[in-house]
C-alpha cells in the first residue's frame, strides 16, 4: 500500500473513531432526554387524571390529599421508566415496528401500575381512587405513544444532523437480507445487495458481485457489512475478509439459528474458534416461587366466593363430584394430580374412546369443540376459564406454578417425540404463552415451540407479562372449548 493510501486510511479510521464517539454520545444524551421526557408524561398523566376525577366534577372530595396522590403517580412514572429500561426500551437505535412500540407501552405500564396498586394495597393504603387510577393509565398509554412516534422521527434527525448515517451494505439478496435491509432502513443507509444471483428467485437490484466487495467498500464508502449468506457460501467471503479491506469498516454475520436461539446467550473462543452457548432451561430464581405463594394465596381468598358459588351450580346441574383430579405430567416427568371444577358427566372417560375418532387438535392432544360429554354448566365453566381455579391448590403445594407450559397428561407423554420433553423442564402453570397466543387454535407443534421458548427465556417480568396478556384472551374466550 502507498504512503498516500496508508494516510488515507489512518484518517479515515480516526474519522470513523470520531463519529462512533459522537454517535455515542448522541444515543446516550438522547436515551436521558427520553428516560426524563417517560417519566415526566407519566406522572402529569396521572395529575390530569386527578384534575379530570376530582376537581373538574366539584361532585366529591377526595379520600387523600393531592400530595399523596402526587406522590403514588410518581412511583408509577418512576417504576414504568425502570421497566423500560430492563426491556431495552431506551435503546433508540434498536429497530421496532409501531405495534411492537405499542404492545410494550401498554404491557409496561399496566406492569407498573399493578406493582405500585400491589405494594400500595400490602401497605395498608387503599383510599386511592379506582376511576383515578383507570383514567391515569389511559392517559399514560395514549401520551406514551404519541410521545414515542415524535420522538423516533426526532432522534433519526438528530443523527443525522450530527453524525451520518451509517452505510450498510447487505451480502446476500436471498430473504434474510431483503427482511435485514428492511429493518435496518432508517437508523441505516442501507446501500444494496452484493451477491452472485444463485439463491433468490425475486429480481433483486445488485451493486455488484461479491468478487468486487472490496472494490464496492471503497466505492461507497461502507462503514458496515452484513452477511447473509447461508453457511454453505461463505468460503468466498470468507477469504475476501481474511484479506482485509482498505476502509475501516465492521463485519457482522446474521445468526441462521431460527428460533433455537435464545434472549440471553453468551460467545466464547476455545482454540481459536468461536462458540454460541446457551442453557437449554433458563434458572428461575426464588422470586418466582414466592410470586406463586403471595399472589396465589390473595387470588384463592378473593375468589373464594365465586368457587363456591361454582360449586353450588355444579351439584345442581348433575350428578357427580364438584371436582374432578387427573393425572397430569410436571417437572422433570414427576407426576401428580391436577385439580379442576368437573366440568363433564361422570362417564366422560369411559365414552373418550368413542370420540377419538372426532378429535379436532393435531398431536397427542384431544380437543372437540362440541364435545357432548361436557355438562350445562360446564361448557360454561370452559368458556371462561374459570373450571381451572381449583389448580391454585397445586399452585400453593408447588406442584404447578402460576405461569408454565400446559401440564400433559401420560398419554400424550407417552406419544412425544424426543425433542418435545423438553417442555418437562419447567414447572407447569395455569396460564402461559400457549394460552395467550390461542389455546386449542393453536397447533400442537407451535404450543411445545411456545413452551419452550418460555423455558428459555425465563424471567419475572416475562411472568407478569403473561398474566397481563390472560386477561383479554380470558375474556375475549380465543380459543376455550
Amino acid at each position: 500500500m502507498s504512503t498516500l493510501n496508508v494516510q488515507v486510511a489512518r484518517r479515515a479510521v480516526s474519522l470513523a473513531g470520531t463519529n462512533a464517539t459522537v454517535g455515542r454520545r448522541v444515543s446516550v444524551l438522547s436515551a436521558a432526554g427520553v428516560v426524563l421526557a417517560d417519566a415526566l408524561l407519566v406522572f402529569g398523566a396521572f395529575l390530569l387524571a386527578h384534575w379530570v376525577r376530582f376537581i373538574v366534577p366539584d361532585l366529591e372530595a377526595a379520600a387523600l390529599s393531592l400530595e399523596e396522590y402526587a406522590r403514588m403517580g410518581a412511583v408509577v412514572a418512576l417504576v414504568t421508566v425502570v421497566l423500560f429500561a430492563l426491556h431495552s426500551f431506551y435503546d433508540l437505535d434498536r429497530p421496532r415496528s409501531w405495534i411492537e412500540r405499542s404492545q410494550m407501552i401498554v404491557s409496561t405500564v399496566s406492569t407498573a401500575l399493578a406493582l405500585t396498586v400491589s405494594a400500595s394495597f400490602f401497605l395498608g393504603d387503599q383510599r386511592f381512587s379506582r376511576l383515578w387510577f383507570a383514567s391515569g393509565w389511559g392517559f399514560a398509554v395514549v401520551g406514551l405513544v404519541a410521545w414515542r412516534w415524535a420522538s423516533v422521527g426526532l432522534y433519526v434527525a438528530l443523527r443525522e444532523a450530527v453524525v451520518p448515517a451509517r452505510k450498510v451494505l447487505i451480502v446476500g439478496a436471498n430473504a434474510v437480507g431483503r427482511e435485514i435491509a428492511r429493518e435496518l432502513d432508517g437508523p441505516c443507509q442501507v446501500v444494496g445487495y452484493v451477491d452472485n444471483g444463485s439463491d433468490f428467485t425475486e429480481p433483486v437490484s445488485l451493486i455488484g458481485p461479491i468478487a468486487n466487495l472490496n472494490r464496492l467498500v471503497q466505492q461507497y464508502a461502507i462503514d458496515e457489512i452484513v452477511v447473509a449468506l447461508p453457511p454453505s457460501r461463505r468460503e468466498q467471503l470468507g477469504r475476501i475478509i481474511a484479506r482485509g479491506f482498505e476502509r475501516p469498516v465492521q463485519i457482522k454475520f446474521a445468526a441462521d439459528l431460527g428460533d433455537i436461539l435464545p434472549v440471553r446467550f453468551e460467545l466464547t473462543r476455545h482454540g481459536g474458534r468461536p462458540f454460541i452457548g446457551f442453557a437449554p432451561a433458563a434458572p428461575v430464581t426464588w422470586v418466582k416461587r414466592g410470586f406463586d405463594l403471595v399472589v396465589g394465596t390473595l387470588v384463592l381468598v378473593a375468589l373464594s366466593p365465586v368457587m363456591l358459588a361454582i360449586a353450588i351450580a355444579i351439584k345442581l346441574d348433575s350428578p357427580g363430584s364438584i371436582f374432578f383430579r387427573q393425572e397430569r405430567v410436571g417437572k422433570d416427568g414427576a407426576h401428580f394430580k391436577m385439580i379442576k371444577f368437573r366440568s363433564m358427566r361422570k362417564d366422560a372417560d369411559r365414552l373418550l374412546a368413542e370420540l377419538r375418532a372426532k378429535n379436532e387438535a393435531t398431536g397427542p392432544l384431544f380437543k372437540m369443540k362440541h364435545d357432548p360429554r361436557v355438562t350445562g354448566v360446564g361448557r360454561f365453566l370452559r368458556r371462561s376459564s374459570l373450571d381451572e381455579l381449583p389448580q391454585l391448590f397445586n399452585v400453593l403445594v408447588g406442584e404447578m406454578s402460576l405461569v408454565g407450559p400446559r401440564p400433559p397428561v401420560p398419554s400424550e407423554v407417552a406419544q412425544y417425540e424426543d425433542w418435545q420433553h423438553g417442555r418437562l423442564r419447567a414447572v407447569p402453570g395455569m396460564t402461559g404463552l400457549w394460552q395467550v397466543s390461542g389455546r386449542s387454535d393453536v397447533p400442537f407443534h407451535d404450543m411445545v415451540r411456545l413452551d419452550l421458548h418460555y423455558i428459555r427465556n425465563w424471567s419475572i417480568w416475562l411472568d407478569l407479562e403473561i398474566m397481563l396478556r390472560t386477561i383479554p384472551a380470558v375474556v375475549g374466550n380465543r380459543g376455550a372449548y
